[in-house]
């Protein structure tokens, strides 16, 4: 027989008890957490602030007095030769400021983040994308893709696919022979490779959306890109940078204006054939010379 009171007020008392300690140490546990978080994020801006405010200080005093090059043409001169553009950049790295080239009409820079080492580049990217997620690009990356003219018996690389892309598991269901590369990725997985070392084949075609912005050494990759090409190998390279337009943020270092599509193809051995504009969407398609 159990005494009275026990079982009616002892024992739930008890599992009462329990659940609340319980639920306050979780809600103290996710309370902390957050607090860790926030601090983190601050110690990440201020750095990240930190840093390029000192760099800006620094080439406040630098470009003056440096000699420019142009990443698409190699014209060289004084911040004077060129038409400076400057804004602000949305992600904290300061003030951007951007040349247009007179012999080519590229514009490029900011000149602080061209001369940076590739680590540091590759951190920072890594940083952004921990915190901030691209827009869903697949149906530009269709419409890219499909003005290839594709074969199914070929094979084609989405340069800079995204962790996220959706483009190439599509394109495969469809029969479409297409691999990813993706240098910010954990690691390799499936169909999209991170390391440049992975890649051995030739393709017949090679495309992208919303990347060829984002090249610091354009004639070097350019001519990887014919490297990877088989003969007779053809590009499409889309983008809205193809007028100086998203110049609030440091990652955009190109901008390929007027004439200067056409002057990198030839220093790299590609033809420029053709110019898709629809609006915002770009696309410039590129056949290997000869």
């Amino acid at each position: 027989m159990t005494p009275k009171g026990r079982a009616g007020d002892f024992r739930p008392g008890v599992t009462s008890g329990r659940a609340t300690f319980q639920m306050e140490y979780l809600m103290d546990y996710e309370t902390r957490l957050q607090r860790l978080e926030n601090q983190l994020a601050r110690v990440e801006r201020y750095a990240s602030r930190s840093f390029w405010q000192a760099l800006d200080k620094a080439y406040e005093k630098i470009l003056p007095n440096l000699e420019l090059n142009c990443i698409i043409c190699s014209f060289s001169g004084y911040r004077d030769k060129y038409k400076v553009m400057s804004s602000q950049c949305q992600f904290g790295g300061g003030r951007l400021e951007r040349y247009q080239c007179p012999k080519c009409e590229a514009i490029f820079g900011p000149q602080k983040y061209l001369d940076l080492d590739d680590e540091i580049v590759d951190l920072d990217y890594q940083i952004l994308y921990s915190r901030y997620k691209e827009s869903d690009s697949t149906n530009s990356e269709f419409k890219t893709f499909r003005s290839l003219s594709p074969q199914k018996n070929e094979l084609f690389l989405n340069w800079g696919c995204g962790e996220w892309c959706q483009t190439i598991p599509r394109l495969r269901d469809d029969g479409f022979d297409v691999w990813g590369f993706e240098p910010s990725l954990a690691q390799s997985d499936g169909y999209i490779v991170k390391s440049r070392s992975e890649i051995s084949a030739k393709f017949d075609g090679i495309f992208s959306n919303n990347v060829i912005e984002h090249f610091r050494d354009p004639i070097g990759q350019f001519r990887e890109f014919r490297n990877l090409l088989k003969p007779g190998g053809r590009m499409a390279h889309s983008s809205p940078c193809y007028n100086y337009s998203y110049d609030f943020t440091r990652f955009h270092t190109l901008f390929l204006l007027g004439k200067s599509p056409y002057v990198l193809a030839e220093r790299t051995g590609f033809v420029a054939e053709k110019v898709v504009e629809e609006g915002e969407y770009i696309n410039v398609l590129f056949r290997v010379a000869g």
